[in-house]
């Protein structure tokens, strides 16, 4: 039994006004959400990077539907010419996306492996200096003779603006010491905590999660959008349906 052929859509301009105006809406908003993301670029910063990225694939089926919506807006008024012109240069910069959107992948790779490098160099870098100064501080503490001593040593490891109270001037060098030692421990257990709490913000996971989502949804945009271009294969009955059987093969 002989298959019947697809029926080419019925021609309908006020319709093919509507997706038009769509088709441009709907570009504009992406864009727009672009734009603003990007602004100011800082390109030697992976947080901005990965922003950008996020951004570029949460909106880029705004995008991806705009381009879609200008073959269609042909299909249903082809005579048309401007649309025609339109649609050859959307497809042109659909493949385009199609190579950016891939270009998105080692760049999301890039800039999170970056990221968690600078994190976790910085915590130990703050995590080591501060060791090293309360260890000097405590050295200056124990081993001091006196009072004045106590000062210059506190105020040579943490600048003139340091230094003791004139009560604690007064105080018998035993009794400061161990007042001071105490201190130090706070000092260091607050330390400690606030690296912790740096630590814990930054969840590898959930920038392991997000890089695996980016990565997908790039690939999945990037195959829509060489679609769009021509560049990957139609089908004859989708082309026939949206009145595409002249253009099917043809470079335009």
């Amino acid at each position: 039994m002989q298959s019947k052929s697809p029926t080419p859509i019925s021609t309908d301009p006020s319709l093919g006004d509507i997706l038009e105006a769509l088709s441009l809406a709907l570009l504009g908003i992406f864009l727009a959400a672009i734009l603003v993301r990007a602004w100011p670029p800082k390109l030697l910063d992976a947080q901005w990077h990965l922003a950008l990225t996020a951004d570029l694939i949460n909106n880029g089926s705004l995008a991806l539907l705009g381009a879609l919506l200008t073959p269609l807006a042909l299909a249903f008024d082809p005579s048309r010419k401007r649309l025609r012109t339109r649609n050859k240069a959307f497809r042109q910069w659909a493949l385009a996306a199609a190579i950016g959107f891939l270009l998105l992948i080692p760049l999301q790779v890039s800039a999170g492996w970056r990221l968690y490098r600078t994190v976790t160099s910085q915590t130990e870098k703050q995590s080591s200096q501060s060791a090293a100064k309360l260890t000097e501080l405590r050295q200056a503490i124990a081993t001091a003779t006196s009072t004045q001593e106590v000062q210059a040593r506190l105020q040579q490891l943490a600048g003139n603006n340091a230094g003791l109270t004139p009560t604690q001037l007064s105080t018998p060098i035993n009794q400061l010491r161990q007042e001071l030692l105490a201190r130090a421990d706070q000092v260091a257990n607050r330390l400690q905590q606030n690296i912790v709490a740096t630590q814990s913000s930054f969840k590898p996971n959930r920038l392991f999660k997000e890089t695996v989502r980016i990565v997908l949804s790039a690939l999945f945009y990037a195959v829509g959008f060489a679609f769009l271009s021509g560049a990957l294969p139609r089908s004859k009955k989708l082309g026939v349906a949206f009145g595409w059987k002249s253009r099917i093969g043809s470079k335009n």
